[in-house]
This record gives C-alpha cells, structure tokens and sequence, in this order.
C-alpha cells in the first residue's frame, strides 16, 4: 500500500505558468484551440501544490476544463486527485474565446482577478448542462473516494448572486447574499459502495453548508437501500483557527483590490499564519449533522428517523471501515498476517497514543469503542505506517505487515500483538 504519487492542484493553474504547451499566435475573439499547462508548482503557507497539466478545451459546442495529477503536500500531510473535470454544453464559440482569453492573461500576470472579472461577464445558457467528476481522491495516501460525480445545469448550480461576487469581490455581505446551488444527481464511489443522491440542494446555513435530497440510494456487498428526505449540515469547528480567520479576511481584501495574485495570497497565508498541518487540523474538526427519514430494503424499512452527528474525521473513518471491510476480496487480509489491539484498560478517560509499523496497515472494525475515539492513518512511504489514534472504554484494532514500533504511547496503554 505505497502511496501513489500525483501531481497537481486546480488552484495553482491560475497562479503560476509552468509552460502553455498549446497556444496559438493570436487570443482573437475567434480563438477556438485548446491552452494547455504542464508541470505547474506553487507553494504557500508551508503547502506545496503541482500540477501535471490542465487542459481547457471546447468541442462540438461543450466547453472543458480538465486537471490531471494534483497533489497539496505540507510536512506530514497531503492531497491527490488523479483527475478532476468541469464540463459545459451549449456553450458558443465566442464565450469560450473570451473565457480562454482571459485565462492567458490570468497566467500571464499570475493573478485570478482578470479571469474572476470575465467569468461575471460573459453569458451562459441557464439551461446548458454541466458536469463534474473526480476520480481517485486520497489523503495522507488512504483512499477517500474513488470518484465523486454531479450533475446539472448552469442556473442551477451557480448560485444567485455569483456574478456579484465575482465582480465586486468577496465581501461578507455578498457571501451571505448568495442563493443554493442545486444539482440534478451526486454520486460517491468507492470500491464496490456507491452512494446516490437526486435533486441535491446545497445552501448557506449561518457559517455552514447545509445539504439536502429528497431521496437516494446506497449499494454496498450486494445490497441496496433507498432513502428520504437526507439532511447533512457541515459546520466550522467549534473554535476556528485564529490564522484561517485572519488569513480569509485578507484574502477577501486582495479581491476586492483585484490583486488576487499568487504572491500575494502566498504572503497573507505566511503573515495569518496558515500552514498544511493547522488547515488539516481545522477541516478534521469540522463538524456535521447527518439524518434520514427512512431507509429501505427492498420496499421494507430497515431504520425510520436515523440520526448522527460528530467530527469529519470520526465520519471519514466509519466510512473506510466499512468500505475496507465490504471490498477486500481477501488478498489484502493476506499481505497484513499480523494484528494489534490497543486498550486502555483500568481507566474510563480516553488517551492518546503514537506508534508505526515498518510494512503496510488497515483499522479493523473496533470493539465499541465508547469514545468515539478515531485514528489518523499515515503512510510513511519506505519508512512504513503510522497511526495517532485515541482509545477510551473499548479497543482499536489493526492488521499490519512487518514489526511494530512504539513511538509515543502511555504506561497505561497496552498494545497486544498477535498473528492474524
């Protein structure tokens, strides 16, 4: 389970101009060819962000911007999607010239401000379709999604007041004014569990994102479920990160200045502060709120009124257990011959704990643990895995491969290892 190595991330496209590769003599209104960006590199806030290449592309009236190998790495934490894509139909010639214009300025002068400024300009059929899709998303080199998918048209995904926005800048009063954004279907895959959801409604909700369908299904192990009425609410952590705050007050500022340069953010996120670790920390404890009025089986109600909430982290880690257990085909549960049980007996406190192991590791299903204890995963490369996780009243349990190493674990923890 070595961590696959991408490159690329969407935002630096418009930040920094490694070499445009398929350009033409002129940007006339009539220009019609792709623009093409190869290894792009930018680093902010102790991030780094590449892209192999970015594409945009128009054809029989459809309109493409298409990113491949993007990766945000800091110290110890990182980003990868093989392969993300915004498509549009309907789209004439001329906007796709005027957009593809002012992209090569954008690059040019290394600052989104001219792009922002046409994007609110230019027209757009309400009812052209569009699409985007990403492929193979990790974090820290575990797999989140195989692929995330939404559909459906310009007027409706683009909410009210975006134009505003985009041309006048950032200010708070025009991120409250903002309408939902609706989309026709969103599908997440991973493995052989694939989850669906029709007539999505995504809308501002104080300093959150609420989420709601009216109905959708889940396939996993052979099974199907159907919903209703699903509600997911995602809000800020509890306490938000003082640098974030100040970093987003100064980007709001450079855009309303129209100085969106990359120098420029790079400075404001290095003067708030802001860094790959404490922006990985902050989205870990975002928090959420997860319901359902009914779930089915083949037309008989497995749960009614089904409830949840807690951190991102602790859902992330619900959901790859249950997708590792339900896809492994058993080869995986070969290379991992060895397991480890972590407890913290005598004691109803939660502690935290530290160790690696020198080949490769997944969480198995924990015992209950009454903590709601979560355990970050690391993949080390050559150096193996590591694992920081909270254990309370219950156990976390592990297969691994090769020896295991305590690094930072309490006398009151103790790890029991055993061949699976």
């Amino acid at each position: 389970m070595k961590r696959r190595q991408f490159g690329a991330a969407l935002a630096t496209a418009a930040f920094s101009l490694g070499g445009v590769v398929k350009t033409t003599r002129s940007a006339s209104a009539q220009e019609t060819e792709p623009l093409q960006i190869e290894d792009v590199t930018v680093s902010f806030g102790g991030v780094t962000s590449s892209v192999g290449s970015a594409t945009f592309s128009f054809e029989d009236g459809t309109m493409q911007f298409q990113v491949s190998d993007w990766t945000m790495e800091g110290a110890d934490k990182s980003l990868s999607i093989a392969q993300a894509s915004v498509s549009a139909a309907d789209v004439s010639a001329e906007t796709y010239a005027t957009i593809r214009g002012a992209m090569v300025e954008s690059f040019s002068g290394r600052s989104l401000s001219p792009l922002l400024s046409t994007l609110a300009e230019v027209d757009v059929n309400p009812d052209a379709s569009v699409e985007v899709v990403v492929e193979s998303v990790e974090t820290d080199g575990q797999l989140v999604a195989d692929q995330i998918a939404a559909t459906g048209t310009v007027g409706s995904v683009v909410p009210e007041g975006t134009r505003a926005l985009l041309r006048d800048g950032a200010t708070l009063e025009e991120v409250a004014a903002l309408g939902t954004a609706e989309w026709s279907e969103l599908t997440v895959q991973r493995g052989s569990t694939e989850f669906t959801a029709t007539d999505v409604v995504m809308e501002r909700q104080g300093t959150g994102v609420a989420i709601s369908a009216p109905s959708g299904s889940a396939s996993a192990s052979g099974r199907t479920f159907e919903f209703s009425d699903m509600s997911l609410d995602l809000m800020p952590p509890e306490t938000i990160p003082a640098a974030h705050v100040e970093f987003a007050s100064q980007v709001r500022q450079l855009a309303a200045d129209g100085n969106l340069s990359s120098s420029a953010v790079s400075s404001a996120a290095e003067d708030a502060g802001v860094t790959a670790e404490n922006t990985s920390e902050a989205v870990r404890n975002a928090r959420f709120e997860l319901s359902f009025a009914d779930v089915t089986e083949g037309g008989e109600t497995v749960v009614s009124d089904f409830q949840t909430s807690g951190t991102l982290a602790e859902l992330l880690q619900v959901l790859r257990q249950r997708t590792d257990s339900e896809t492994g085909d058993g080869t995986e549960d070969q290379q991992l011959p060895m397991e480890a049980v972590v407890t913290n007996p005598g004691t109803d406190e939660p502690a935290n704990y530290t160790f690696r192991v020198t080949g490769d590791l997944r969480n198995l299903e924990p015992d209950e643990d009454a903590s709601a204890a979560t355990e970050e995963i690391t993949d080390l490369g050559e150096e193996g895995t590591r694992v920081e996780g909270t254990v309370g009243t219950g156990d976390d349990r592990f297969a691994f491969s090769g020896e295991l190493v305590e690094e930072d674990v309490p006398d009151s923890i103790q790890i029991e290892v055993s061949e699976r």
